[in-house]
């Protein structure tokens, strides 16, 4: 009888050899992989999400956004001190108006981690030594956020969503096409503003809470606004420097870009957005 022979034909095979590829073959798929990526992240940035910075101090304290003069330089900075009364070790939000000249602050206070109202006040009331450390820590600061883009696909915008939304035409400038503010009126509402509170349907409007911390100013709206059917009103959280639909109208439906949802800078901001 003849021996049996092994069906491990591995042992006894010789491997082909992979031939090693060239030059212009690493290139290749280098470059397809870079297309890919180019590809995916163009449909992300389309569809998905979008990164923006705040240009401006209309939805402060939520979002900052330092505004900057004809010569290229910031307008205002920010300060991070415990300035309320007594002290009570947390500390506020600060916008110097004037640079280092120190001559105006527009103030958020800070209370239980949460910003519960804003004054303007000419000064801090600082002994020198935390005025010179005042100086050394003022700095201009541009929020940086992510924008769900897709979100409104599947459900309908919502009171209190921060939106951002192409400027409609009546405004619009070349060199500010975007605006962020917070939802406040539905389709086919009513609203007005009287004594610092927004009304629904002629009722105040404090739900979600964050419309129970802000003191909304009526300028440019003297009576009452009905909505039209796939408009919205939009109000900025910084109510005495936003100019919002209270002067130029409702934003339509279809220039709804999407909903803010995180902060991603400053670093020690980073987090979901309210």
């Amino acid at each position: 009888m003849e021996p049996a022979q092994s069906d491990d034909l591995g042992a006894s095979a010789s491997p082909e050899e992979e031939p090693h590829p060239t030059g212009l073959g690493v290139i290749r798929e280098w470059a397809d992989v870079m297309v890919l990526m180019v590809l995916l992240a163009m449909f992300i940035r389309t569809f998905v999400f979008e990164l923006y910075k705040i240009p401006s101090g209309s939805m402060t304290p939520t979002l900052v956004g330092t505004s900057w003069d004809a010569n290229n330089q910031p307008a205002e900075y920010e300060l991070q001190l415990d300035v309320s009364d007594p002290r009570d070790g947390e500390k506020d939000l600060i916008l110097d108006r004037l640079g280092h000249h120190f001559l105006r602050y527009d103030i958020w206070y800070r209370k239980n981690g949460k910003f519960v109202g804003n004054v303007e006040r000419n000064d801090l009331g600082l002994s020198p030594e935390e005025a010179r450390k005042a100086r050394r820590i003022a700095r201009p600061r541009n929020d940086r956020i992510v924008v769900n883009k897709f979100i409104y696909w599947f459900q309908r915008p919502r009171r209190g969503d921060i939106v951002v939304f192409r400027v409609p035409w009546q405004i619009y400038e070349r060199d500010k096409p975007i605006y962020v503010k917070r939802l406040v009126g539905l389709p086919d509402e009513t609203v007005e503003i009287r004594e610092g509170c927004v009304y629904i349907n002629g009722q105040v409007l404090d739900t979600p809470e964050v419309f129970r911390r802000i003191h909304y100013v009526s300028a440019g709206l003297s009576d009452v606004a009905k909505i039209p059917d796939h408009e919205y009103f939009v109000l900025g959280d910084n109510s005495k420097s936003s100019r919002d639909s209270r002067y130029w109208g409702t934003v339509s439906e279809r220039n709804l870009k999407g909903k803010a949802v995180f902060r991603y800078w400053p670093a020690n901001t980073f987090g979901f957005l309210e």
